[in-house]
């Protein structure tokens, strides 16, 4: 009986052998032809149909140098329509397994995207800025000499001055409640932080109003005029100085009213 059973034993090990061989290739050759599909689809701009071709072969063989090309096309059929959350995970998973530079290069670029798609507007939660802003930087560190890098400058410059604009808005919202200590607090920061952005001169003119509702008419003054140089445009420090004049007697006229309070 143990022979016999031994047997039995041998013979389904070697059907199952036998099987795997002649499966195996079949499974290869459904999966390239679904590839194949899915590359169609791709190129026509069906971006559904083709994230479910890419997305088969990844469940189906993955590890496999298929899949992980299927993979890259799946990040891409995502990002295309949208599901930037979910693109991301993609093209992670793609960088994770891939030597493809240039694919690779393009899928860190792909994910600054993603992050950029996915904030908000400078008046809500900025933590999706701020992301979108350390991919960028990795992404210039990573590929200093990309053809991406000028675009990534450009975003990093539109992200500072969103960034900026929060803290200044949220200054001016602090004037309003007369918390001039606070104010200036974030003014400073946007200086501090992003003094090269188009709200910079605005932030001190903003340090200037603090000083002025808060009683200390010398104090905007001498602020004015140690900051002189430090303003980028010419306006904005003339408006500096109509302010000062406009306010000599320490009172708002309506002219700066409607500025703080518009």
């Amino acid at each position: 009986m143990r022979i016999l059973n031994t047997i039995i034993i041998s013979l389904a090990v070697v059907f199952l052998v036998s099987a795997c061989r002649h499966t195996q290739p079949e499974i290869d050759e459904d999966l390239s032809i679904r590839f194949e599909k899915g590359m169609d689809y791709y190129n026509k701009s069906q971006y559904k149909k083709s994230k479910e071709e890419f997305d088969f072969i990844v469940m189906n063989n993955p590890g496999s140098r298929l899949a992980v090309e299927a993979q890259y096309y799946l990040a891409e059929s995502l990002f295309n329509t949208k599901k930037y959350i979910e693109a991301t995970v993609a093209f992670e998973h793609y960088i994770r397994y891939s030597n493809e530079l240039d694919k690779i290069e393009i899928s860190r670029f792909r994910m600054c995207e993603c992050a950029i798609k996915t904030s908000m507007d400078y008046q809500k939660d900025q933590e999706s800025t701020l992301r979108a802003l350390d991919h960028l930087q990795g992404f210039i560190e990573d590929f200093p000499a990309s053809d991406l890098v000028p675009e990534a400058t450009d975003e990093i410059r539109t992200i500072r001055a969103k960034l900026a604009q929060k803290l200044y808005e949220t200054g001016r919202l602090y004037l309003k409640l007369e918390e001039y200590s606070s104010a200036t607090i974030y003014f400073g920061q946007v200086l501090e932080s992003y003094y090269d952005t188009p709200v910079a001169d605005e932030a001190r003119i903003g340090i200037m109003f603090s000083y002025i509702l808060n009683g200390a008419y010398d104090s905007a003054e001498s602020y004015l005029r140690l900051n002189e140089n430090n303003f980028s445009s010419i306006e904005k420090f003339e408006d500096g100085n109509r302010i000062l004049q406009n306010t000599s007697d320490g009172k708002l006229t309506l002219e700066e009213y409607i500025r703080l309070y518009k």
